[in-house]
């Protein structure tokens, strides 16, 4: 039997999965597979290798393979800085850079892709991470807000660690926020009463 030679990219960290890979790679684990079938998918989605060929594969390269992603059985790190700036397809893309000037066409989009976070992370990272336009050592501007649907297919190969950032970012902001904004409102209503 001829043995067949391929190069295969094999991620070794967080850093080189792809929203679509973690998007199939959530899903391969809902499945209940058998262990066979499971890395046989993981292989797939992860590496791009198809399911026939990663059969034909010496046991001893795919243990290599399956070491290199055992990352994938840790939890993913948690990033608390937010990622502002990302290189990706050669490009330098840059989260929206001012929320408080956000469109509407955003805003709108946004709200609507959160209903279904998980499914929609690729069209939620297509609105606030977009082509950077100008730059200066601390400021950027992002290209304007221009949904289409080939963009957000795009997207499905945007890293997942700035995607996970992002959201943990507004996430962490959404549990603060109203506890900072009741004691400001306390303050408030304390000086308007040594006024009254």
């Amino acid at each position: 039997m001829e043995r067949i030679k391929r190069k295969v990219a094999v991620p070794n960290d967080w850093s080189g999965i792809s929203i679509r890979m973690y998007q199939d790679f959530e899903e391969i684990k809902k499945k209940n597979l058998e262990e066979s079938d499971f890395n046989l998918e993981v292989l797939s989605a992860i590496c791009g290798i198809e399911k026939e060929l990663a059969t034909q594969l010496e046991v001893n390269s795919l243990k290599k393979i399956f070491k290199t992603l055992s990352f994938l059985n840790k939890e993913m790190p948690d990033t608390k800085e937010l990622i502002k700036r990302v290189e990706w397809k050669g490009k330098k893309y840059g989260l929206i850079p001012n929320f408080s000037e956000i469109s509407m066409g955003e805003y709108i989009d946004i709200e609507e892709y959160c209903k279904d976070a998980g499914k929609n992370l690729h069209k939620i990272m297509s609105v606030l991470y977009r082509p950077i336009v100008k730059e200066t050592k601390t400021r950027y501007s992002i290209e304007a807000y221009a949904p289409n649907e080939e963009k957000e297919q795009e997207y499905l190969d945007f890293p997942i660690l700035p995607s996970v950032s992002s959201l943990s970012f507004f996430f962490r902001l959404g549990k603060i926020l109203p506890s900072v904004l009741d004691k400001y409102l306390k303050k408030e209503r304390e000086k308007l009463r040594k006024k009254a």
